[in-house]
């Protein structure tokens, strides 16, 4: 911590705070060294919450979902402050959806969830169902057959940032990184490639949809109805399509899928989608991105990577410290089923509990030096991934696809530095870098 911190609740949790600053790391060292389940009331647009900071709370919570669950407050986001503005925004929500009589009927029905209700907002023995009807496309045996296809990817990608050969200046984040976890999710969806700008538009917009310059109006919050429902349609057409004329792709899977013998509900249905579209390339681009921003700050590390990228196990383990460096995933929440005790602390039912995933992936009590970027770290527990039941469906995916783009990528690099401060996402769900200005020089592939 800086000389002159001083802790304020809100540091936990705003976007605003995370766009000026990144995760806030200060605040997370502060809670776990002074008070690790700290309970927080009075934020304006937020309902109390216990912010978990501490690795060994996060897993304990994890692996318990019948006592910590998942639904009905998957998310830590801010909320309408009053009955009174809650009820005009939800009238103002039901305008906006005159013309989608489906989706309207889904709101109408809709708990505290609101319109999308994924493996996220999912406990057992929805959850494991769920989580079961795609599984075998995420298994080892299955990914390892993608690993040519996203060499082409990556090295298309590369060749079109190298150019001529000669010295260039680009934005990282939004002309390389968004690319090639993008290409291979629509791929593996089934999504046509003019229709990949559109999948990145709608998934910025949902997960960044508190940083104005990613709302698609940005100053109109509700903005994000728009966009979900655009997604509705979007994959309401491609169910239909699939459900005519089945292929091999993913999207076919879910269209096709069936729960006790029955078409996932619509609004689980389109979920799907809408989770393994987001999940499946925002989380990477920003390790990705996350990444090449560490190793460019800590040149000795960028020259360990150089020296030893022909080695497997080192280019393994340098992935996994650019994810705990990132933690892609700010946070998740659990709501206490029971009257339970957590650290001395009586934890009430109903109480929402915030997971801190990078407070978790500093703690000085599972890793040595956390605050040092070290590729080399061994072991590496990270939470960027989390644990229990609920641990990513991707996350082979995710470290294969980063594991292939480096090894790629550095070998290439004659020279290469940022020129300007990155910008941060206002977002404390899903947080990284939304602009890196770099200036490069890259060869031919070896």
């Amino acid at each position: 911590m800086s000389q002159g911190y001083a802790f304020k609740d809100e540091h936990t949790i705003s976007p605003q705070y995370y766009g000026e600053v990144g995760h806030p790391h200060e605040a997370f060292k502060w809670l776990r060294h002074n008070d690790p389940l700290h309970y927080v009331e009075g934020l304006e647009n937020y309902r109390p919450y216990w912010a978990v900071t501490k690795h060994a709370d996060i897993v304990a919570i994890e692996k318990n979902p019948e006592l910590f669950a998942s639904e009905p407050r998957p998310i830590l986001g801010a909320e309408a402050s009053t009955p009174e503005i809650r009820q005009e925004t939800m009238m103002e929500i039901f305008q906006r959806l005159q013309d989608s009589p489906k989706l309207l009927e889904v709101l109408a029905t809709s708990t505290e969830n609101g319109l999308i209700r994924s493996l996220v907002q999912m406990d057992p023995p929805d959850h494991t169902k769920y989580r079961a009807l795609t599984q075998p496309w995420f298994k080892p045996s299955n990914l390892k057959k993608l690993e040519d296809r996203l060499s082409e990817i990556i090295k298309d990608g590369l060749d079109d940032m190298m150019g001529d050969g000669d010295v260039r200046e680009l934005d990282f984040v939004q002309d390389i990184a968004v690319w090639p976890p993008l290409k291979l999710i629509t791929e593996l969806l089934g999504v046509p490639e003019e229709d990949e700008w559109r999948i990145l538009k709608l998934t910025n917009e949902l997960f960044a949809g508190d940083d104005p310059e990613m709302r698609r109006s940005g100053d109109d919050p509700l903005s994000i109805i728009d966009t979900i429902k655009d997604l509705y349609q979007y994959f309401t057409d491609m169910t239909d399509a699939r459900r005519a004329d089945p292929t091999e792709d993913l999207a076919s899977y879910i269209a096709n899928g069936k729960i006790d013998g029955e078409y996932l509900p619509y609004k689980e249905l389109i979920s799907y989608y809408v989770i393994v579209a987001t999940a499946g390339h925002e989380t990477t681009r920003t390790g990705i991105s996350g990444g090449l921003h560490a190793l460019l700050t800590h040149p000795e590390q960028m020259q360990l990577l150089k020296d030893n990228i022909d080695d497997e196990e080192t280019v393994k383990l340098a992935v996994e410290e650019m994810i705990r460096w990132s933690t892609p995933v700010a946070q998740f929440c659990r709501t206490a089923t029971a009257d339970t005790e957590l650290r001395g602390k009586q934890i009430k039912k109903g109480d929402a509990l915030c997971l801190f995933y990078a407070s978790a992936n500093f703690d000085e009590e599972v890793f040595d030096q956390p605050e040092a970027f070290r590729i080399n770290r061994k072991p590496n527990r990270h939470l960027a991934f989390g644990t229990g039941p609920h641990q990513c469906l991707g996350l082979i995916l995710a470290r294969m696809e980063m594991r292939i783009f480096f090894e790629q990528l550095i070998p290439r690099i004659v020279s290469m530095e940022l020129t300007d401060e990155p910008e941060r996402l206002e977002a404390s769900f899903v947080h990284g870098l939304k602009h890196m200005p770099i200036r490069f020089q890259l060869r031919q592939a070896g």
